[in-house]
């Protein structure tokens, strides 16, 4: 549950949204001698801002315990019919139609491989490798791709039984490590793990509480040092496991949050201009308005207008 925990803070921006989510499916397929397929489906009855996320964990091997490379998603799901009298296939082909009892979902995908089959692939490549012998943990944060999120989507919509799918699961579960091989054979030591110290449960906790102090000031912007301080961690550690963990920069996650709060209170509540620009802490009217602009391509009137 912690592992899932940790995807969905990545996933949700606002961490206090993901109460919303209800369990609808809990399910594990084992492909002996492969890997773990495991899939968790969430609904949610009010939109949330979700972001596909995608995840490569490596954990070395502990006493009694083999080594493991471990990938994650979390995206967002196709939507689900919520009449009971509706089977999974008719669920599915209301997807392609219209059907007002659908659901939005999202899903939690997890595939964990076996060492001894990570291995097989190795044998005879002398020219990169997996490196499963090291001693260390790694965690690298990824945005999945878009063959990588079709792949899934066939993962958790497909008709196979027995044997047959076993051998479809395995055949994407290959697709789906041959998108996310950069992460394990680039030669760069820092850029195979990604960010090194992130591999340490507490700084990354540290970088989701930067996050999450960002999130709860969108109108009084706060220097990278004092963020720092806040989370007790090196300014250059920050930014950096910032970018690593969530694919931009904090002053640029920043300005994103504060402009679609702002983009809120001028579409849904109809908020003038200038106040809006004074409760996301402007002082100046024509600043906001060029933030806001660069943003979202329009001006701050245009969209109160619509």
């Amino acid at each position: 549950m912690k592992d899932v925990q940790e995807i969905l803070t990545m996933a949700i921006p606002q961490p206090a949204m993901s109460d919303q989510l209800q369990l609808a499916e809990n399910s594990s397929v084992a492909v002996p001698d492969c890997m773990e397929f495991e899939l968790q489906r969430f609904t949610y009855d009010t939109p949330l801002p979700v972001e596909d996320v995608a995840m490569v964990v490596y954990q070395p091997a502990k006493r009694g315990q083999a080594a493991t490379i471990e990938l994650r998603y979390c995206v967002n799901g196709s939507r689900y019919c919520k009449n009971p009298a509706c089977t999974d296939g008719l669920c599915v082909d209301a997807h392609k139609g219209t059907c007002n009892e659908k659901d939005p979902s999202l899903d939690l995908v997890t595939l964990r491989f076996q060492p001894s089959f990570i291995q097989t692939l190795q044998k005879g490549a002398t020219k990169f490798s997996f490196e499963l012998s090291g001693k260390k943990p790694f965690v690298k944060t990824l945005q999945p791709c878009t063959k990588s999120k079709a792949v899934l989507e066939q993962m958790v919509h497909h008709n196979y039984e027995g044997i047959l799918k076993n051998i479809f699961l395995q055949s994407k579960a290959l697709e789906l490590l041959l998108f996310s091989s950069d992460q394990f054979i680039k030669n760069d030591t820092d850029e195979r793990y990604g960010c090194r110290f992130l591999t340490q449960l507490e700084d990354r906790e540290k970088i989701t509480k930067a996050r999450d102090i960002l999130l709860l000031q969108l109108d009084a912007p706060i220097t990278i040092r004092d963020l720092a301080r806040k989370v007790a961690m090196n300014e250059c550690y920050l930014k950096k496991g910032f970018k690593a963990m969530y694919g931009t920069t904090i002053y640029d996650y920043f300005q994103k949050e504060r402009m679609e709060k702002a983009k809120g209170l001028l579409y849904e509540q109809g908020i003038s201009v200038s106040e809006v620009a004074m409760h996301m802490g402007y002082s100046c009217i024509s600043h906001f308005s060029t933030a806001f602009k660069k943003h979202t391509g329009l001006k701050p009137c245009e969209l109160l207008l619509r």
